[in-house]
């Protein structure tokens, strides 16, 4: 069946313009510019039905909107009635000229003064001489003709029904009242509504073919179509289409490619700034390497030599004052290690907040500061730049408040800097929990501060590096005396001693020998690890300070390159599916357009 293209339009423009308020709502894209109704913000487009009283004009009206309104009841018959139909206000008002209700041309009047589109219905008998009056005075006296479609209703009552032979005799009739305008120019139609409803009812196509075909729904439809186009009705509809079009593209303007490279440089900023952690990080762990490489090798040196003296002594008395000499030594040794390591690592601290500052104070990256600033200022709270302002957090603490002060969608964490020089961490490593983790390993709370120019101070509270029981413990276990010999990890010495006591003949001499050099080998083998134990431990907690400390700003930046992808991904993910709208709304208005 032919569809009323008015109602269709309005109907899709309603659902478009739901969609487009959704997603710009879900986007968080302000929607206070597009329409708050459809087709506009001024009313409904009104389609109003006026006639002779019991022309049928709620029967045409069920027709034509497939609404099954009152039919001949009091409402229809007495009073003016809207009826909402797909963004069309549908008025059926009572009959004119009947003398039922002398206020019954005033309520017609003022609806047809408000008609976007004038229905005048009158039955197959044509014009009476009033209701022919009644015609002329709207379509001639008043010009209204323009605004007219003539329908002819009831024409199953016609000697011959609905057929061109009879609606041409009917035609010519009607040309009496309505000269100087031809019939023809008012879209003029013959229905009958009878044969529709049957037909709606049929279960066999064809006869509900014929039955649609008698009942002129199609023609009469098709006139209404070629009216609205003709007339210029359907511009109420594009009015408002237009400006859903504009907004959609005010909102997916997208970033510029000025705006883009200033964001790429931002993330080759926070990179930049991760790798000079990244590197000063890998320099301090090799040259902590190195030093621990060198504490192991002094460690073995001083078993060998320990073994050496160990043996050549005559009394165990004498071995005793050597092993505990040499674990004097080994203390000693443990002790630089451990200092040098901490003064490594605060050296790395130092460089590290130096290197970052000063990259941080070139011109390079203050321009970028400066830019992304400048787009946040420009863009406030919107799209882009409320993303990108909750993910970069660029500069200083300075450049951090100005962004904060763009709206409170900024969160406050992001008013400090997201690049935060270790020397300036205190209050990130805190905020990670970092404080209590250490704590627990006996680590005092102010660690934090070690990432700062302070760190010279604190390094003597560091028993990580200079004073961990562990390591003084495990030396102390190794060069333990006990009553059954000179230490338990050196027991086999004890028969050493009593080889020499006990030493007779060439035999003997070679036991002694045998028994000397497997005490030797257990003297060397326990001080080599010994060495690769503490130095394990050392650079265990080495690496675990850098974990707990160099390790959350590392990840931020991670985080901070992350974010930034991530508004970007929803800005590609935002601009395709307002593209997708934009596409809908211009097609729909190409629709319009092309009706003629």
């Amino acid at each position: 069946m032919e569809e009323f293209q008015l109602s269709k339009f309005t109907k899709e423009g309603a659902q478009l313009l739901r969609e487009v308020t959704d997603e710009f709502n879900r986007l968080d894209i302000d929607a206070s510019r597009l329409p708050k109704t459809f087709p506009d913000d001024s009313g409904k487009i009104k389609l109003v039905f006026v006639g002779q009283y019991s022309a049928g004009k709620s029967s045409i009206i069920k027709m034509l909107t497939g609404e099954n309104v009152a039919i001949g009841a009091a409402i229809t018959t007495q009073d003016s009635t809207p009826y909402e139909w797909n963004g069309l206000e549908i008025i059926d008002t009572p009959g004119i000229e009947t003398e039922l209700r002398p206020d019954h041309d005033e309520i017609t009047y003022e609806q047809i003064n408000h008609a976007a589109l004038l229905i005048f219905v009158i039955t197959n008998e044509g014009f009476s001489q009033r209701m022919g009056d009644h015609f002329r005075k709207l379509a001639i006296d008043q010009k209204r003709a323009a605004n007219m479609v003539l329908v002819v209703n009831k024409m199953d009552r016609t000697a011959l029904g609905n057929v061109p032979e009879q609606q041409q005799v009917i035609y010519e009739d009607l040309k009496k009242v309505t000269t100087p305008h031809d019939p023809k120019e008012l879209f003029v139609s013959f229905v009958d509504t009878a044969s529709y409803f049957k037909a709606m009812e049929e279960t066999d196509e064809r006869r509900k073919n014929r039955r649609l075909e008698r009942s002129g729904h199609d023609v009469f439809v098709a006139n209404l179509n070629s009216f609205v186009a003709q007339k210029g009705v359907l511009q109420k509809i594009n009015l408002p289409l237009n400006t859903i079009a504009a907004e959609i593209r005010n909102a997916s303007g997208g970033s510029s490619d000025k705006e883009k490279a200033d964001i790429a440089a931002y993330v080759e900023t926070v990179r930049h700034r991760k790798k000079i952690l990244l590197d000063s990080k890998r320099e301090c762990l090799e040259d902590i390497d190195g030093i621990i490489a060198n504490f192991k090798v002094d460690v073995s040196r001083r078993g060998r030599e320990t073994a050496e003296s160990v043996l050549s002594q005559k009394s165990e008395e004498d071995a005793k004052q050597v092993l505990a000499d040499a674990q004097e030594r080994v203390n000693l040794s443990a002790e630089d290690c451990a200092q040098k390591i901490s003064d490594r690592i605060k050296k790395f601290s130092e460089q590290s907040d130096e290197n970052l500052q000063t990259y941080e104070s070139s011109t390079f990256v203050q321009q970028v500061q400066a830019n992304l600033l400048s787009n946040l200022n420009v863009q406030g709270a919107d799209g882009l730049a409320q993303g990108l302002g909750a993910a970069v957090g660029t500069g200083g603490a300075v450049a951090g408040a100005a962004i904060a002060q763009h709206g409170a969608q900024f969160a406050a964490q992001y008013a400090q800097t997201a690049v935060t020089p270790l020397g300036r961490a205190a209050a990130f490593a805190a905020s990670k929990g970092v404080g209590n983790a250490l704590a627990a390993q006996g680590i005092p709370q102010p660690i934090a501060g070690f990432l700062g120019g302070r760190a010279g101070n604190l390094l003597t509270t560091l028993p990580i590096f200079r004073e961990s029981p562990t390591m003084l413990n495990k030396i102390a276990s190794f060069f333990t005396k006990n009553a059954g010999g000179i230490g338990k990890a050196l027991g086999i010495l004890g028969a050493v001693w009593t080889i020499y006591s006990i030493v007779n003949g060439a035999e003997e001499a070679r036991k002694r020998e045998a028994e000397q050099q497997k005490a030797r080998n257990k003297i060397i083998s326990g001080f080599n690890n010994l060495a690769e134990d503490i130095g394990r431990d050392l650079l265990n907690n080495a690496r675990t300070f850098m974990t707990q400390n160099v390790e959350p700003i590392i990840s931020s930046f991670d985080e901070k390159i992350k974010a930034v992808e991530a508004v970007k991904a929803n800005e590609k993910i935002k601009s395709e599916k307002l593209s997708e709208l934009l596409k809908q709304t211009e097609n729909l208005i190409a629709d319009i357009q092309a009706c003629k």
